[in-house]
């Protein structure tokens, strides 16, 4: 089951958070991105990150720390 690990209201902002999952091999997926208006919430949600339910604590994690110069 795939649940939320985090929201966005741009999708460059969630593609960067899903590149940095996968490259922890953790697989993700970007949902709600095909609205009518980019960068406006449409409803409760905006764009979603989602992760295996199994996944989920270890990239939040991930998307809790930040990014160093290095890495960037």
């Amino acid at each position: 089951m795939l649940k939320t690990v985090a929201e966005f209201t741009f999708e460059y902002e969630a593609e960067i958070a899903k590149g940095r999952l996968e490259s922890e091999g953790i697989e993700a997926v970007i949902v709600n991105v095909n609205t009518p208006y980019p960068g406006l919430q449409l409803g409760k949600h905006g764009i979603e990150l989602k992760v295996h339910d199994y996944d989920l604590e270890s990239a939040q994690m991930i998307l809790d720390t930040e990014v160093s110069e290095d890495e960037a």
